[in-house]
């Protein structure tokens, strides 16, 4: 960083013990989310130039951790809808996606990576958030702007469409999801199978959804009871 005039090399010190503390998890977040080292890189110097200049503007925040990651939040949103408009080249060197990413053994990266691109910018960033970083979804609420039930659905979505992707199978939680969402009628084709698969892997699942269906039938039954002669009529 180039020293502004007006700026003393002491606070000039303590703003680069603040970025060498910070810089690898800014990195590590603009890479999870732009999906390219040079889109990366330059985001985090952008990152670290606008911070520089809210602090010589008088911001002290709170939680630095918190507020640089807010910052490459905007940084990386504009560049993302700059980007979107071209076809992303994502030129990851092997050890360094697996580092940012960190997958499982059994998924295939590449595969991950078309996944990643199926997710819209605020799905991408809340999951790197919460499933890289570990953060907690009232963080991630502050950082997004948005309210902790958004970033709940946000995460949801995000997963389901990473699983429907790499046909990951169902959590509970999510079988209960697609339960609830099938006696609405509301639950895709594309996701029948899923549900299906965990219902005869998980007995506690599958008592759920006989259940529910007990349920919707007993339910159904009060729509053939005889109508009481006192209702017949209006007028009487």
């Amino acid at each position: 960083m180039k020293q502004s005039p007006g700026q003393s090399p002491r606070a000039d010190r303590a703003f680069e013990r603040l970025y060498q503390r910070h810089v690898r998890d800014v990195y590590r977040y603009t890479l999870a989310v732009l999906r390219n080292p040079a889109d990366a890189e330059d985001a985090t110097q952008t990152t670290f130039l606008n911070a520089y200049r809210a602090i010589q503007g008088g911001e002290r925040p709170q939680k630095p951790d918190h507020w640089l990651i807010a910052i490459a939040h905007n940084v990386c949103r504009a560049r993302f809808r700059h980007d979107s408009r071209r076809p992303q080249q994502v030129e990851f060197e092997e050890g360094r996606a697996a580092a940012v990413i960190e997958p499982e053994p059994s998924i295939d990266l590449e595969n991950l990576r078309r996944a990643l691109d199926q997710l819209g910018f605020n799905q991408r960033s809340a999951l790197v958030m919460r499933e890289l970083e570990g953060r907690s979804y009232k963080e991630i609420a502050t950082v997004l702007g948005i309210s902790v039930s958004a970033v709940e659905t946000l995460i949801f979505r995000a997963r389901k469409t990473l699983r429907e992707h790499l046909e990951e199978p169902l959590t509970c939680t999510e079988a209960e999801r697609a339960l609830s969402a099938d006696a609405d009628g509301r639950l895709p084709r594309s996701e029948r199978g899923a549900l299906r698969a965990h219902l005869r892997q998980c007995p506690d699942c599958a008592t759920v959804a006989r259940s529910q269906r007990a349920r919707r039938a007993a339910l159904k039954g009060f729509a053939v009871l005889p109508l009481p002669s006192s209702l017949g009529s209006f007028f009487g």
